[in-house]
């Protein structure tokens, strides 16, 4: 009767034991599913900067270093082993790449300048890793609102290397063909500050094909 009862104090004492670690953190799948993948701020940005590229580009998102760099040759093992584990813990928030090739083409991190988050300060080891390697970067301020035109700015000069385009009419200087040579009576007039009918439309018609200044770009 003893052992009777000794072996079911012993069962359940096992299999409290057993539930207790299926319970426990050291369990080895304590996970469950997160509402949602990206932040809206990162879901808005990268939104605008696949409209800001257009259809040559695709925008990838967090990617990590290690997947972007690799060990050049002539380094020691233990001194590339060092070097890769770093960079295993290193996330870009979005990378550009050219659509058809996959080419890697540049990087763009995220700062919350107002925020807690672990990329408020630059990282020097990412950024001497891809400036080692080639890969332009930049870091944005994260705000409410941003725009297509500043983001197109700012990834062409900063990232791409491309140009604005010169505009044709620069400031307000009228091109030369434009000028005709005034009347007497034109001259008078304006000796006198008085101008024509005539020339406040064609003055307006200049203003209007003016460009608007170049957007400002973005970095941090």
């Amino acid at each position: 009767m003893e052992l009777i009862l000794f072996a079911m104090i012993s069962l359940i004492v096992i299999v409290a034991l057993l539930a207790s670690r299926l319970n426990d953190n050291s369990f080895p799948f304590p996970f469950e599913k997160k509402s949602v993948v990206f932040t809206p701020a990162e879901k808005n940005f990268q939104n605008l900067v696949e409209q800001a590229l257009g259809q040559k580009y695709r925008v990838i998102n967090r990617v990590k270093l290690s997947d972007m760099i690799t060990i050049r040759n002539g380094v020691s093992a233990k001194a590339g082993q060092t070097a890769t584990n770093n960079a295993d813990n290193k996330y870009l928030d979005f990378v550009i790449c050219d659509k058809e090739s996959m080419k890697l083409l540049a990087a763009i991190d995220l700062v919350d300048t107002q925020g807690k988050g672990y990329k408020v300060k630059k990282d020097w080891f990412v950024s001497g890793a891809l400036e080692a390697a080639t890969i332009p970067h930049i870091r944005i301020k994260v705000k409410s609102n941003y725009s297509v035109d500043e983001i197109r700015a700012c990834i062409n000069s900063r990232l791409l290397g491309n140009t604005s385009p010169e505009p044709k009419i620069k400031g307000r200087v009228i091109p030369a063909p434009l000028v005709k040579a005034r009347t007497k009576a034109k001259a008078e007039n304006v000796s006198t500050g008085v101008i024509t009918s005539t020339a406040a439309a064609a003055q307006a018609k200049l203003t209007r094909q003016i460009p608007s200044p170049q957007v400002a770009a973005l970095p941090h």
